[in-house]
């Protein structure tokens, strides 16, 4: 029997929508399950500020009365504005293993996009860069970390079968945490010191880093991302949206902040590992998820990097490598044995010069596809 795909029109058909992976997914060792929670308020409009300016259709693949398959079509007008030409994107795609089930979620996608007027399509792309970017092309036996792109080896055939080719690939670098900090590492480290007056450090609370640097931390974000592929600018709203949603839930040991003066210019965010957490939460803060989580925070032995900026007026003077020397202080104190980079576009060389110093393997690649008409 063919699917039949149908645009999300119900509060119950956005649960469905919102519920498909952990059907899809339940019995793969590899997926990391997302908290509900946080998935019904990314996809709650009263919630989510990127609403405002995100013009958005979810669908539904079904068979037999139950869901086999999703994406969403999203116009960012920002990002098209940004561009400057009137490019759509496809997003939160997942899919049984049948071609005919993906032609038809992306036909409708595609086809919803093109009425709108856009004349070209990038994916899998979220509302913004914030949001689960890429499939999945390279390490398809590697345990992601809880903000990873993971999908089965098929999806790349779904998407190029239909014309869909690279347009960017993100790498992802599984790094060892040496015993002792090498001792380049600590030469260059004490040279930096003494050419500059920014100072790293870290806030003892989650609410004193909040409060005191949690928007600075975010203007920080907007300068120094500002040109790279799939951004745009984070706005009051979001920013505030942001800060209520993470920064209360982060070790403040592994925020590393760079202040010149009272200036915030730069930082670096990092957490314990919460993959197999999550995995044992299986979506669910309560009864006793939050009891994993809470356990692999104090427990792990991988730190996961989540993001760092620097603005581009202090980009070049070795802000990065006292960020990333007082991040391995930590991670020594905390005897961590490895760390995981996360997302970096394959062509930003100046974050992955983050790591030039420490013995290091490219374990996972993601990538997002274009397509022209």
């Amino acid at each position: 029997m063919h699917a039949v795909v149908k645009p999300v029109g119900t509060k119950r058909e956005m649960r469905q929508f919102i519920m498909l992976p952990y059907m899809l997914y339940r019995d793969d060792p590899l997926w990391i399950p997302p908290l509900i929670s946080q998935e019904k308020s990314q996809f709650d409009p009263k919630k989510n500020p990127a609403y405002r300016y995100c013009d958005t259709r979810f669908f539904l693949a079904w068979r037999d009365g139950r869901p086999v398959g999703r994406i969403a079509a999203i116009i960012n007008e920002r990002y098209t504005e940004k561009l400057g030409r009137n490019c759509g994107r496809f997003g939160w795609f997942e899919c049984e293993d049948d071609l005919e089930t993906a032609n038809a979620l992306f036909s409708n996608a595609e086809n919803w996009l093109y009425v709108k007027g856009m004349t070209e399509i990038s994916g899998p792309m979220g509302f913004t860069d914030n949001d689960m970017t890429g499939f999945l092309v390279e390490g398809f036996n590697e345990l992601p970390t809880i903000s990873g792109s993971y999908n089965p080896p098929w999806y790349n055939e779904l998407v190029t079968s239909r014309g869909y080719v690279k347009e960017v690939d993100y790498v992802e670098f599984k790094i060892t945490v040496p015993e002792a900090l090498p001792e380049k590492v600590e030469r260059l480290t004490a040279l930096i010191k003494k050419r500059t007056s920014v100072k790293v450090f870290n806030e003892k609370s989650t609410k004193a880093l909040a409060k005191k640097w949690g928007h600075q931390l975010f203007d920080v974000l907007n300068e120094s991302y500002k040109e790279l592929y799939g951004t745009t600018l984070l706005d009051e709203a979001e920013i505030n949206y942001y800060i209520k949603a993470y920064l209360g839930q982060v070790d403040p040991e592994f925020i590393k902040l760079a202040a010149d003066g009272d200036r915030l210019v730069g930082f670096i965010i990092a957490m314990p590992n919460l993959s197999k957490a999550f995995q044992k939460a299986k979506g669910r803060l309560f009864p006793f998820g939050f009891i994993h989580i809470l356990r692999e925070m104090k427990t792990s032995k991988i730190l996961d990097f989540y993001l760092a900026g620097i603005l581009p007026e202090y980009q070049g003077k070795g802000l990065d490598a006292l960020l990333t020397y007082e991040m391995g202080i930590s991670a020594l104190k905390r005897k961590m044995e490895f760390a995981e980079s996360n997302h970096e576009l394959e062509e930003n060389k100046k974050i992955q010069a983050m790591w030039k110093l420490y013995e290091k393997r490219l374990h996972r690649r993601i990538r997002v596809y274009h397509l022209g008409t």
